[in-house]
């Protein structure tokens, strides 16, 4: 499962379209992606499912501006779960080498963004999915 979910955090092999020198091969061998793809799959299904069959149905948060705050708020929470596991990843990597961990905080960011990214498109093609068998968000967002 790491290989499936490194190519899609490393924008996908002949592409290279979000790979970071060195970072993206520290994260493969630490076996971080197979976690972080995981917790992406979990946390966005149960949230967007949270939405449509229990949120929507009180008042109106079954408008369209609501949808657009939670898939926000999903986009925030994936963003922090990859922040913070890439964080650990690379902690205990680097923990025994006395040079210390040679990443700032852009390669943490980069990648929590690439998280977000595919948050927000699982969000959507959930939504897609699951929009028909709500009781009044059957037409959020479109």
């Amino acid at each position: 499962m790491n290989d499936l979910f490194a190519t899609l955090y490393e924008g996908f092999n002949p592409l290279n379209l979000f790979y970071i020198e060195n970072f993206s091969s520290d994260m493969y061998d630490s076996g971080s992606y197979s976690t972080m793809g995981w917790l992406l799959l979990i946390v966005t299904v149960v949230m967007v499912a949270l939405y449509y069959f229990l949120l929507s149905n009180y008042g109106k948060f079954y408008k369209r501006i609501w949808w657009f705050v939670y898939i926000l708020v999903i986009a925030l929470i994936n963003f922090i779960i990859a922040y913070n596991i890439s964080m650990n990843a690379m902690e205990d990597l680097f923990l025994t080498n006395e040079d210390g961990n040679p990443y700032g905080f852009s390669e943490y960011f980069q990648l929590g963004m690439v998280n977000v990214l595919y948050g927000v498109i699982l969000s959507i093609v959930f939504s897609i999915i699951m929009k028909f068998k709500s009781i009044q968000a059957t037409r959020t967002p479109f």
